[in-house]
């Protein structure tokens, strides 16, 4: 009889935790205001510059796949400053919520670009991500994100 209730009771919560339609994700479902937190976990080394591995926190926007927004990195391995300022890209939702995005930004404008492109999978409230980004330079690390409201105060991206 108790392997029989341990049974109806792990039915019950199987279709509890499956309970609701899946639905894809579309484009719109991306358009938003996120904060994304990075992790550069393998950065190549330069001469001039030391280890490129650093933290980082960027604030952006997306509407309907334009991107927009403001990094702020910290200092690298080699106490090195590092970024801070405007952002832009592209960000596409795929049908399985995942989603592809390219931030760029110039930290020498006219000299040196840089492009990181994120591979990213959305929770399925879509609140929120994780995933992984690797740059032109040879940086590569995990990221994470979720959803904020710019009307709200907040720490600023510094």
């Amino acid at each position: 009889m108790k392997k029989f209730f341990f049974v109806a009771s792990s039915l019950l919560m199987v279709t509890q935790v499956q309970a609701g339609p899946i639905t894809p994700c579309t484009q719109a479902n991306l358009n938003g205001s996120y904060v994304l937190y990075n992790a550069a976990v393998n950065g190549k080394s330069l001469p001039d510059a030391g280890s490129m591995n650093h933290t980082g926190r960027c604030e952006i926007h997306i509407n309907n796949g334009n991107l927009t927004g403001t990094c702020a990195f910290d200092p690298n391995n080699s106490n090195q400053p590092n970024f801070n300022g405007p952002v832009y890209g592209t960000a596409t939702m795929n049908t399985n919520c995942s989603a592809d995005m390219t931030i760029s930004f110039d930290p020498v404008p006219n000299v040196v670009h840089i492009d990181s492109e994120f591979d990213v999978q959305f929770l399925p409230n879509k609140e929120g991500f994780i995933g992984k980004f690797s740059n032109n330079f040879g940086v590569r690390g995990s990221t994470s994100g979720t959803r904020f409201n710019p009307i709200l105060p907040s720490t600023a991206a510094n």
